[in-house]
């Protein structure tokens, strides 16, 4: 989707936030996401089910605006938890700035985009970023290779931003309205809700681990670390003490 700027062209549908207010969007426009880099958000039209469009580029104090957006998705809001969601449905981790140059955005970065976009979602809703782009072929591979998405790369990031207490992965990409692949992260109702998919998560984590030194070995160093560093939290969380942790099966990909 070639995305023209609002200011550019008075017949775009796309527009900046300033000529939206009150739009749940606002809450994250001009939000600073690295050292002198903040995001520029743009909404655009509603889809056939009243979701909006919406669109992030990046302005950085010393190098500039980014010529296309850093990601597009649609946000969503309705009067149960259940409908309050937002979907990355497209992102890249290296764009083309105003000025012609190109340049790759730091993980850093990313990792507060999406602690931007999480901070949107209510208790009860959800936050689902597409995982088909290049920059995300870890996470596909490590998802390919049954890892609990909380020790993937992307997972990791959502369950950091506090929309991971369970995850659904939408695995089958089959084009027109699924569109790409995605992983779908919650945030927890209540607390309740959150001890109880915490511990089911601790335990299937607590599986998984033996099991990595099946895996490709490159598979297996990048999703060993985040494995171990969910264990940690969760442990924390639920002051659970070190030692033989068991709570049943998971019931991963449900909320």
């Amino acid at each position: 989707m070639t995305i023209p700027r609002s200011s550019d062209n008075t017949n775009t549908p796309w527009r900046p936030l300033s000529a939206a207010p009150g739009h749940p969007l606002c809450a994250i426009d001009g939000v600073e996401v690295g050292n002198g880099v903040r995001l520029a958000v743009e909404v655009g039209p509603k889809n056939a089910v009243g979701s909006d469009y919406f669109c992030a580029f990046l302005v950085s104090d010393s190098l500039g605006r980014t010529a296309e957006p850093v990601l597009r998705g649609l946000i969503n809001r309705g009067p149960f938890p259940g409908y309050n969601w937002v979907e990355v449905t497209d992102s890249t981790n290296r764009v083309t700035l105003e000025s012609g140059d190109a340049v790759e955005v730091p993980e850093g970065v990313e990792l507060q985009i999406v602690h931007a976009l999480a901070s949107l979602v209510p208790r009860g809703g959800h936050l689902m970023i597409e995982y088909d782009a290049p920059h995300r072929d870890s996470t596909a591979r490590a998802l390919m290779a049954n890892v609990p998405p909380v020790a993937t790369p992307l997972g990791a990031m959502m369950f950091a931003a506090g929309c991971g207490v369970a995850f659904t992965d939408w695995y089958i990409a089959e084009g027109g309205r699924e569109g790409a692949r995605k992983l779908q992260g919650f945030r927890a109702a209540n607390g309740a809700h959150e001890d109880r998919r915490g511990r089911e998560m601790l335990a299937a984590l607590e599986a998984f681990i033996p099991a990595t030194r099946d895996l490709d070995w490159g598979v297996q160093a990048l999703v060993r670390p985040l494995a171990d560093a969910a264990v940690t939290v969760l442990r924390e969380r639920l002051d659970v003490p070190e030692g033989p942790f068991a709570n049943g099966p998971s019931t991963n990909g449900r909320a």
